[in-house]
């Protein structure tokens, strides 16, 4: 019988040169044999256990069971579409900033619509956690994208004609992207809304959402937006920032403010305002300030 002690460390073996040696000359020796079936099934159990540890850290790193994973493969589909919307609408809104930018000579949300691109990727490679999320904004965000629009309708009848007669690009394009930003919301969540994501989302342990939840939210936001910015313009900040203008110009003109703030310079605070002052010719913006 071979003494214990001449037994090679099997602990020092590979899996691989476990498996060879079982195949080989060791295997055919008893003693070692049973050995090395011991340190393959240790090492199996630890691997086991070691996997256990991190799916419960990490659950979606599961693998899926094979009904599961047809589920998802059935949501899939509905994924992409929604991810090529989102970029489909994301690289409209870029060349619209460029255009911005060289026309107007203005960086103004120049980065913005970044989380257009970032939820596409996540669709695109079939992430549902991202879905969940993204039919959550995107009926949240229904009103404050509508709301977009609300300095056509908080300012007067007649500027806002002037605006599309003297610009109708410009003013035409900004109605235009937030009918595309509208229609993606709906697509998105039409999509996302599919039974089959549903089924998928169901079959990942995820809760559904109470969408009511964010269309309240939103709603709310948006609400809170324009009685606050209703009560700037039409406050008595905005009502003196108006008559100083009016003083500068004379009665040929009208007057719109579009903005009131304040601000704290070397000399003091001061009271700060954006007037617009047009007539059927051209509009100009005026800032104004005056001492508190």
């Amino acid at each position: 019988m071979t003494s214990p002690d001449r037994h090679p460390d099997y602990q020092r073996y590979s899996m691989a040169s476990l498996q060879q040696a079982l195949s080989g000359a060791d295997g055919a020796d008893a003693a070692r044999r049973q050995r090395i079936e011991a340190e393959i099934a240790q090492r199996q159990q630890d691997d086991l256990e070691a996997q256990q540890r991190q799916w419960a850290a990490r659950p979606q790193d599961q693998p899926l069971d094979p009904a599961a994973a047809a589920l998802q493969d059935a949501a899939k589909p509905h994924l992409r579409s929604a991810g090529y919307a989102l970029l489909f609408t994301w690289v409209v809104l870029r060349v619209s900033a460029w255009f911005d930018i060289v026309l107007a000579d203005s960086w103004n949300y120049f980065v913005g619509g970044i989380e257009l691109l970032i939820f596409g990727i996540f669709l695109l490679r079939g992430n549902l956690r991202a879905a969940r999320w993204l039919r959550w904004l995107a009926v949240f965000s229904v009103v404050p994208t509508v709301l977009v629009l609300d300095s056509l309708f908080m300012q007067p009848l007649s500027l806002t004609l002037t605006q599309f007669k003297l610009a109708p690009v410009r003013h035409g394009w900004l109605v235009l992207e937030t009918v595309l930003l509208l229609w993606l919301i709906h697509y998105v969540c039409r999509q996302l809304g599919m039974p089959a994501v549903m089924a998928a989302c169901d079959a990942r342990g995820y809760r559904r959402p109470d969408l009511r939840i964010p269309a309240i939210a939103g709603l709310i936001l948006g609400a809170c937006g324009v009685v606050v910015g209703l009560a700037a313009l039409q406050g008595e900040t905005a009502r003196q920032a108006r008559a100083i203008v009016a003083q500068r110009y004379g009665a040929g003109y009208q007057y719109h403010v579009n903005g009131v703030g304040e601000s704290v310079v070397p000399e003091g605070r001061f009271y700060t305002a954006q007037v617009l002052v047009w007539d059927d010719k051209g509009i100009l913006s005026v800032p104004v300030r005056w001492p508190q």
